[in-house]
């Protein structure tokens, strides 16, 4: 199935909860903020399809991390 679109509604609730859940750490409220938005996403993905998100989102930290290295 196809991933789930976060709205904009959604990404403002996300934003806030994770600005409330850690305050003055914006590292950790970018991590965060990642991390919900995938769990809207894989709502209607299959397990399948959902490592396939996580190793390609893998292998685009690798390249970038490569490019600052």
């Amino acid at each position: 199935m196809p991933r789930k679109e976060v709205t904009e509604k959604e990404k403002e609730e996300i934003r806030k909860r994770v600005e409330r859940e850690f305050p003055g750490c914006k590292a950790l409220q970018d991590i965060h903020y990642y991390r919900y938005m995938k769990e809207i996403e894989w709502q209607t993905m299959s397990p399948g399809e959902i490592i396939k998100d996580i190793k390609r989102g893998a292998s685009e930290v690798k390249r970038e991390m490569k490019a600052f290295a």
